[in-house]
């Protein structure tokens, strides 16, 4: 079934800025092969316009994802860059780019416009290398639906429908994050080397057993098994085994009535006092003050999310 074009430009109040993303426009277009010209003359506003031999510069952020033909993209270095089908392309507020289908294919393209300080925050957080401007996706359904429905909401502009299109956006950025991270690990065997490495942990992390053994057990040197560890989850073998077991230390702390030495020592700890000293630095409550406000029969407070833990 051929995808069908058409898009909107939407406006916001003060109060749906204050839920931290607004989205501007919504769209999908067919550019035929042998196309005229592009972008398309007619129905978009001079700041989404642009000639593509000028470029242009948004005010916003613009997710541009690619499903079918091929073409090409200038980024902030101006270097010419082939993009295609499963590409999608990060344009960021105030930096120059440019982009158009080959006219020999043309392309269908799908694209979510938006801003706001919860976004700007993923940026300055570094949660993206300054220099990422293409997401090697690949061509997925559940993406295309979410633009498709993008577009079915902001066609009926019903009440809300800002927050609504605010949480779609921000899975899409999500999603194009995790499969390009994903995509990066060509070789499968390192990709399956890291999740056993993953279920020994969480089967295992109780018997004290070291990310050295870990490494050694999934036929990888430490070295290499932390680096590709930390590539793949962003996080050390140690410091994952370290929340793991202050997890667990939380699960048996306000679901059981094990003592504090008892879940010391269940959690492979070295004593009481170590492991008081442990949950206390990286959850800002003792034990005892964790069981007190969370155990069975209390009644439900405010959550204490678990502090990262140092790396080692």
């Amino acid at each position: 079934m051929k995808p069908e074009s058409g898009y909107k430009y939407l406006v916001n109040s003060d109060k749906d800025q204050m839920w931290g993303i607004t989205v501007d426009t919504v769209g999908s277009e067919t550019v035929p092969p042998g196309y005229e010209v592009y972008p398309p003359r007619v129905g978009h506003p001079s700041g989404f316009y642009f000639d593509v031999g000028k470029g242009r510069v948004l005010e916003s952020y613009q997710l541009l994802y690619i499903t079918s033909g091929r073409g090409v993209f200038y980024g902030r270095r101006r270097e010419r860059t082939a993009i295609g089908a499963g590409d999608m392309i990060l344009l960021r507020p105030n930096r120059w780019h440019s982009y158009m289908p080959d006219r020999e294919t043309g392309w269908h393209e799908y694209w979510i416009g938006f801003r706001g300080p919860n976004v700007d925050a993923r940026f300055r957080n570094d949660f993206f290398d300054d220099e990422l401007e293409i997401f090697r996706v690949g061509v997925r359904e559940e993406m295309v639906d979410l633009y498709d429905k993008a577009r079915e909401v902001a066609e009926d502009e019903r009440s809300s429908y800002q927050q609504y299109l605010a949480g779609i956006a921000n899975l899409l950025l999500g999603m194009a994050m995790y499969y390009h991270a994903n995509h990066q690990f060509v070789s499968q065997e390192i990709v399956g080397q890291i999740d056993r490495a993953r279920r020994i942990m969480r089967e295992e992390f109780s018997t004290g057993i070291s990310p050295e053994e870990v490494a050694r057990r999934v036929n990888m040197s430490y070295s290499w098994f932390r680096k590709m560890f930390r590539d793949y989850t962003n996080i050390s073998p140690a410091r994952y085994m370290q929340q793991l077991r202050l997890q667990e230390a939380c699960r048996l702390l306000s679901g059981t009535s094990l003592s504090i030495k008892e879940i010391a020592f269940r959690i492979n700890c070295v004593d009481a006092s170590y492991f008081s000293n442990l949950f206390r630095r990286h959850l800002r409550m003792t034990p005892v003050e964790y069981r007190n406000r969370f155990g069975v029969g209390r009644e439900p407070s405010v959550a204490v999310p678990v502090d990262e833990v140092p790396e080692t």
